[in-house]
């Protein structure tokens, strides 16, 4: 069986998440990936939480000699050349390592693939993770194609995020993350043999904004709760 053409759209600048997905893609044993960056702009005053829980610190090589350490294939690119690229190398699986929003055309040409810390479509847009704790809600990833409407598309998997007794918020973070890239790598596997993917769009549920600290000094209180509602042991 001859191995499925991967393509993975990230930023141009050493990424933890990027990079934890091409060790997942290479301990898988695929061969034919192409990675894609895209140009990364630094916010000028960028956002600053009490409660930092994405692991961020990247292994610091950057992105293009990273890819061809791994065998794969690179490529710089920009959200306006990128729908021809992804033509032109014939993917089979698109799959989102980091990227803000993607062109509608984009979106509309390719099934692409991506990982939300939550489930969808009830904990939708940023700070997931802490707005599900807040409101009560079990915590989850989901595996989606995305389409033009932000945190909606179309369903490939969903997982719950256990949460046990002697867990703190970081280390059920951590657990989120790492269930996350799971998910994002297996997904590849788990598309061809569904027959469905059902629609994610809804009018029910907003998208959450971050999470002001207002709200956020109070979240291990909140988490404290969260566990005595939801723990598994």
């Amino acid at each position: 069986m001859s191995q499925p053409q991967i393509a993975v759209i990230t930023y141009n600048t050493p990424h933890r998440k990027t990079q934890d997905v091409l060790h997942g893609l290479k301990a898988k044993g695929y061969e034919n990936v192409k990675v894609y960056a895209l140009p990364f702009v630094q916010r000028e005053n960028p956002f600053k939480p009490i409660y930092q829980h994405r692991p961020s610190k990247a292994i610091s090589v950057d992105i293009d000699v990273y890819s061809k350490n791994f065998g794969y294939q690179f490529e710089t690119t920009t959200a306006d050349t990128l729908n021809q690229q992804l033509l032109n190398v014939k993917a089979n699986f698109v799959i989102i390592a980091g990227a803000g929003l993607l062109p509608d055309e984009l979106v509309e040409t390719h099934k692409i693939i991506n990982t939300h810390p939550g489930f969808l479509p009830k904990t939708r847009g940023l700070d997931s993770l802490k707005w599900a704790i807040v409101k009560g809600v079990e915590i989850g990833v989901t595996t989606h194609f995305v389409d033009t409407e932000a945190d909606a598309g179309f369903l490939i998997e969903q997982q719950l995020v256990p949460v046990y007794s002697n867990d703190t918020f970081h280390s059920v973070a951590q657990r989120q993350y790492e269930i996350e890239i799971e998910m994002l790598v297996n997904s590849i596997e788990v598309i061809p043999t569904l027959n469905d993917f059902p629609s994610l769009s809804t009018t029910e549920f907003e998208a959450t904004r971050r999470m002001p600290k207002a709200i956020e000094e109070n979240l291990m209180s909140s988490f404290d709760q969260y566990k005595e509602q939801f723990q598994i042991d």
